[in-house]
């Protein structure tokens, strides 16, 4: 079992003042079979008012509104969690729509080649067929930032060889998904500090196994999930509206340790 504290920041400034935002945050733990939050809290700069509330796949939504004038905005979210092994006979089934193609997931005859060449010498795919799968789509990608965005669809990327964290997440979601195995993206962050991290849920063997492709390995304690989704679309950190012309410049860093 894994005792962790994170430290969340995230700082938007804007080119000239905005107002009537309005914007929701997934910066907070999920409420998770085998996470428990001891502490946590979320701070917004300039003050707004604050509520929070849950979307349709379970993750913790902080919704926020900043009405007046301001040409910046900064959250932080903060907390203690422990994350511990979870039971087979505990595991949740897979929502439905992590068995079919999403906005950012839908197949090109690239990828299904892909699924098929590898299917073709494993009779199931269980969990270790799974991980075997992850590590070929760490073989041919390379980790290239800024030669995609978040809106670039796993057919994209693929067809680069190239991309960042949640490139690799959307074709290994894609591949397992046509390959007949429920597939989940996860935002979140990886033990050490940086930015945000991706990374796939596969349901094998009647389990979740976490498999982070852009690492090459299989998740671990060191690992909290903050969203769970689809793909990308569906668990964006932070997304929302506001009155105004106003370009952004945004800032992201964490920590997540160990702690005693």
């Amino acid at each position: 079992m894994g005792r962790l504290e994170f430290d969340f920041m995230t700082r938007i400034d804007f080119s000239e003042p905005v107002r009537e935002h309005y914007f929701v945050l997934r910066c907070l733990p999920r409420e998770d079979r085998g996470i428990v939050t001891e502490s946590s809290e979320v701070a917004v700069g300039p003050r707004a008012s604050l509520s929070t509330q849950h979307d349709s796949f379970g993750n913790v939504l902080t919704v926020g509104a900043i009405r007046g004038d301001h040409d910046r905005i900064e959250y932080r979210s903060h907390g203690v969690v422990r994350i511990g092994p979870v039971r087979d006979e505990a595991c949740a089934e897979p929502h439905p729509l992590f068995r079919y193609p999403s906005p950012l997931t839908k197949p090109d005859g690239a990828l299904e080649a892909f699924a098929t060449d590898f299917a073709g010498p494993h009779a199931t795919m269980g969990a270790r067929t799974c991980a075997d799968l992850s590590h070929a789509v760490h073989e041919t990608m390379t980790y290239a930032p800024c030669t995609t965005s978040v809106r670039t669809t796993a057919a994209e990327a693929f067809a680069k060889r190239q991309g960042v964290c949640q490139d690799f997440a959307h074709i290994l979601a894609t591949l397992l998904r046509l390959l007949g195995v429920p597939a989940r993206y996860v935002s979140g962050l990886a033990e050490g500090e940086g930015q945000t991290h991706a990374w796939v849920g596969a349901y094998a063997d009647g389990r979740w196994l976490g498999l982070d492709p852009t690492r090459d390995r299989t998740t671990d304690d060191g690992y909290l999930p903050l969203a769970y989704g689809r793909d990308w679309s569906d668990c964006p950190i932070e997304n929302g509206s506001f009155r105004g012309y106003a370009s952004q410049t945004q800032t992201v860093h964490f920590t997540l340790r160990r702690t005693a």
